[in-house]
């Protein structure tokens, strides 16, 4: 089967209206990262200081107990999972952590993230797999999206030159800032 430029033209139309949602995340939440937007943006954290530092092993039961003592939900999932160095148990929505200040403090830790720490993180690939494989899916898009504009317009016959000769710069400019940005 041969594919006709009009089905490029589908391929091209149907990729990008399917991927527009995933197009939308991956662009607010890059720009606004790289202006140090972070996941904590619109976070509720809560923070309890703990008398003595958990034993090895008993960090689920401390977790468990002060979120019981003031009165907050149990993530979930609580299995404890070495989060940064810090026993942590929940999702990227609601976890709770125990973590050791530079002083040598103890604190638990609940914190539940706003939509866009939830989608910073999903860009971030922090999350289960299933947002991943709309991830993958997208970027081979990305690549079929080019293609097929390329496709398409047939190389651009009339502005060949224009159009390498843009493409070429395009790739020196992305090679400088890539070199000069180590």
């Amino acid at each position: 089967m041969i594919i006709t430029k009009k089905n490029w033209m589908q391929i091209h139309t149907y990729l990008s209206l399917f991927f527009l949602p995933a197009a939308i995340i991956y662009v607010l939440t890059g720009a606004l990262y790289i202006f140090d937007v972070r996941e904590g943006a619109g976070s509720i954290v809560y923070n309890y200081k703990l008398d003595i530092p958990p034993k090895k092993g008993d960090e689920l039961q401390v977790m468990l107990d002060v979120l019981k003592e003031n009165g907050l939900e149990i993530p979930k999932d609580i299995e404890v999972k070495i989060m940064r160095g810090n026993p942590t148990i929940g999702n990227i929505y609601y976890n709770v952590s125990i973590i050791k200040e530079k002083n040598g403090d103890h604190f638990v830790r609940a914190t539940k993230r706003s939509i866009y720490g939830i989608l910073l993180l999903m860009h971030k690939s922090k999350g289960k797999f299933y947002f991943d494989i709309i991830a993958i899916g997208f970027s081979i898009s990305l690549m079929l999206f080019y293609l097929s504009g390329l496709i398409v317009t047939s190389f651009a016959k009339r502005n060949r030159k224009a159009a390498f000769g843009t493409m070429t710069i395009g790739f020196i400019i992305t090679g400088l800032a890539t070199y000069f940005s180590i």
